[in-house]
C-alpha cells in the first residue's frame, strides 16, 4: 500500500496541531495542568503518525511495530487526558505515589503485553498488510482490558471537566466549556469505533483519532482564547474557600485567578470578575484606597474599605503561590473589631493617666497639708491621749503618701506598654534607695553586708522601686525595737542575686505563696499589698525572679537570741541576670 499526498495530511495537520498543543503548554508548564499537556500533545502526535504508518506503510516488519506504538501511545493519551483534568480541578489525592505509580505500572504491563504478545494475549493474529487491501489482525483478551482503561481514563477526564463546567464561573467556565465539547467528540468517536458504526474500513480510518485531533484543536483555542494554563485555578478547595478572610489570587500579570465567597461579597463584585486586571476588580467596589492592592507586596499591611457609610478595617498578607513566585496570594483579615477594642483601650489609658495625676497631684498635695497641720498641732498641746491620736492621724497620712508614690509607679508600668530597656548599673541603684531608706527611717539599722557588684542589668528607670519597696516592706513590717535590714548580692552564672534580709517576725509558709499577689498584705498591717505586686512585676520583666527565703543562723543580722531559738526574720531575693562584660 502507497502513501498519498492525502495520507501525508490525513496524518501529517492532525500531528502538527498535537505537537502544537504541546509546545504552547510548554510554556505554560508550571501551571496546573501545564505538564501532563504536554504529555497529551506529543502522545496525540506519536499516536497519529505511528498508525498512519502502520496502516499506509507495506512492510511485515515496520507495520506491527508501528501499530503497537500507536495502541500504547493511546493509553498515554487517555491518561495524559485524565491528568490535565486532575490539575486543573485539583483532585490532588490522584497525584499521591500510589497513583501515579500504578499508572506507570500499567503503561510498563501493557508495553510487555503489546511487545512480547504472550500466548496471544493482545491479538490472536499477527498484524499483517495485505497486499491489496487493509492490515488483518485481531484481538486477544488483553485488547478488552485495554478499551477498558482508555474507557475509565476517558470518562474520568469528562467528568472533571463537566463537573467544573457547572460549578466554575467566569473565565474558568468558558475553559472548561471549550474543553469540554473537545473531550465529548473524542469520547463519543471512541464509542463509535469501538461499536463497529464507522462508515469506512476500520483500520484505515480511525473515529477516535480523528476525535483527539478535534480535542486538540480545542486545546489549542482554549489555550489562545479562553487563557487555559495561563489562568488556572490555584489552590481554592485546599484552602480559600472556607477561611473566614477575604482571599484574592492573582496569576503573573496581577489578573485575578480567583476570589472567595467573602472577597466578593467585601467588593459587592460577582465571580465574572475573574481575568481581568486586579486593580480594575478592588477598584470596581468604588474603593480608591484600594486601586493599588499589590503594593502590598511592597509592605503596605493594612487598607480601610468603605460601604456606604461604613468604614471597615483589614491588615493584608501577601504570600507566593507554590512555586511560580510570581502569583501571589492577598489575604485581607479584618481588624474593624481590634482597631475599635484598641481605640477603646486607649482611651481607658489616657482616662487612667488622668486619674493618676489627680492621684498624685491633688491628692497628695492635700495629704501633705494634713501632715504639715498635724505636726504644728502636736507641737502646741499637752494632752498625751491627743498626741496619741494626732500621731496615728499623721501616720495613716503618711502611708496614703507612700500610697499615692507606688500608684504612680503602678500606674507607670501600666501605662508604658511594651517599655525599652537598657542597660543599667545596678550598684549605685541599690546603694540610693538604701541612703533614701536610712533618711526616711533614721531609727531603724540599714546595713550593707556586702559590697554590691558592679554590673549591669537590663531595666528601666523603675529598678529603683524594686529594692525601696523591698527595704521599706522590711522596716514597715518589723515588730523589732530596731529594726535592722541587711542589703547583700552574689553572682552566679550570669545572673546577680540581691538579698534583703531583717530581723522582723517572719513570714508563714502559707503566706509565701500568695505574698506577691495584686493586693495581697501577706502580715497584718496597715499595708496596701501592691507595692510587692509592683515589685514582682518589675523583676518579671527584667527576665528575673524574685522569692522569700526564712532567715538562717548566721544569716548577716547578728541578733541576741537563745541559742536554741531559731532566728527571726526573712529574706527577700531578687535575682537577675547581668549583662557579660566583653
Amino acid at each position: 500500500m502507497s502513501v498519498t499526498q492525502f495520507d501525508l495530511i490525513l496524518f501529517g495537520v492532525p500531528a502538527l496541531i498535537s505537537v502544537g498543543v504541546a509546545l504552547f503548554a510548554w510554556e505554560h508548564r508550571s501551571s496546573p495542568g501545564g505538564k501532563p499537556l504536554v504529555i497529551h500533545g506529543l502522545g496525540s502526535a506519536v499516536w497519529i503518525l505511528s498508525y498512519g504508518i502502520g496502516t499506509r506503510i507495506n512492510s511485515q516488519l515496520i507495520a506491527p511495530r508501528m501499530l503497537g506504538v500507536s495502541w500504547l501511545a493511546a493509553v498515554v493519551v487517555a491518561f495524559s487526558g485524565m491528568y490535565v483534568a486532575v490539575e486543573y480541578t485539583e483532585r490532588t489525592w490522584l497525584k499521591q505515589p500510589i497513583a501515579l505509580g500504578s499508572v506507570g505500572g500499567y503503561l510498563c504491563l501493557e508495553a510487555l503485553v503489546i511487545g512480547l504478545n504472550p500466548g496471544g494475549l493482545f491479538y490472536t493474529r499477527t498484524p499483517t498488510v495485505v497486499q491489496a487491501g487493509t492490515p488483518v489482525y485481531e484481538f486477544g483478551i488483553w485488547w478488552t482490558v485495554h478499551l477498558f482503561v482508555v474507557f475509565v481514563a476517558a470518562t474520568a477526564m469528562l467528568g472533571m471537566f463537566l463537573e467544573a463546567y457547572l460549578t466554575q464561573s467566569g473565565a474558568y467556565r468558558q475553559q472548561a466549556r471549550t474543553v469540554l465539547g473537545g473531550v465529548v467528540v473524542i469520547y463519543l468517536t471512541a464509542i463509535i469505533e469501538v461499536a463497529g458504526l464507522e462508515p469506512y474500513p476500520d483500520p484505515l480510518y480511525n473515529a477516535t483519532m480523528a476525535g483527539s485531533t478535534v480535542l486538540s484543536v480545542t486545546f489549542l483555542w482554549a489555550l489562545f482564547y479562553a487563557d487555559f494554563l495561563e489562568l488556572a485555578p490555584i489552590a481554592r478547595r485546599a484552602l480559600l474557600d472556607d477561611i473566614d478572610d477575604a482571599a484574592i489570587v492573582l496569576d503573573h500579570q496581577d489578573r485575578l485567578v480567583y476570589a472567595n465567597g467573602v472577597a466578593h461579597d467585601l467588593f459587592d463584585t460577582d465571580p465574572e470578575y475573574v481575568g481581568m486586571p486586579a486593580d480594575d476588580f478592588v477598584s470596581s467596589a468604588g474603593n480608591q484606597e484600594l486601586n493599588q492592592l499589590t503594593e502590598v507586596a511592597d509592605g503596605k499591611t493594612g487598607i480601610e474599605i468603605t460601604n456606604g457609610n461604613e468604614k471597615r478595617y483589614f491588615s493584608v498578607s501577601a504570600s507566593t503561590v507554590g512555586s511560580d513566585e510570581r502569583r501571589r496570594t492577598f489575604v485581607l483579615h479584618e481588624t474593624t473589631a481590634e482597631r475599635e477594642y484598641r481605640h477603646r483601650i486607649e482611651e481607658q489609658r489616657d482616662n487612667l493617666d488622668i486619674l493618676n495625676q489627680v492621684l498624685r497631684h491633688d491628692i497628695r498635695n492635700n495629704l501633705q497639708l494634713i501632715l504639715a497641720y498635724t505636726e504644728m498641732v502636736v507641737d502646741t498641746i499637752d494632752d498625751d491621749e491627743l498626741q496619741r491620736h494626732l500621731e496615728t492621724v499623721s501616720e495613716n497620712a503618711e502611708q496614703a503618701v507612700d500610697l499615692t508614690k507606688v500608684a504612680r509607679e503602678m500606674a507607670a508600668v501600666m501605662l508604658s506598654g511594651e517599655q525599652e530597656l537598657e542597660a543599667v548599673s545596678i550598684r549605685p541603684v541599690v546603694m540610693s534607695e538604701v541612703e533614701q531608706t536610712r533618711e526616711a527611717y533614721p531609727d531603724a539599722n540599714i546595713i550593707t553586708a556586702s559590697e554590691v557588684q558592679q554590673v549591669s542589668v537590663r531595666a528601666n528607670e523603675m529598678l529603683g522601686s524594686v529594692f525601696r519597696n523591698l527595704l521599706k516592706n522590711a522596716v514597715q513590717h518589723n515588730d523589732k525595737p530596731v529594726p535592722t535590714v541587711a542589703v547583700s548580692s552574689k553572682t552566679e552564672d550570669e545572673h546577680i542575686s540581691i538579698r534583703v534580709t531583717d530581723n522582723g517576725p517572719g513570714i508563714s509558709d502559707a503566706a509565701k505563696e500568695d505574698i506577691f499577689g495584686k493586693g495581697e498584705k501577706g502580715l497584718d498591717s496597715g499595708g496596701t499589698g501592691i507595692g510587692l505586686y509592683l515589685v514582682k512585676s518589675l523583676v518579671e520583666s527584667y527576665g528575673g525572679d524574685i522569692w522569700i527565703e526564712d532567715r538562717e543562723e548566721g544569716d548577716v543580722i547578728e541578733t541576741e537570741t537563745p541559742a536554741d531559738t531559731p532566728p527571726e526574720g526573712v529574706v527577700f531575693i531578687v535575682n537577675l541576670p547581668f549583662i557579660p562584660k566583653d
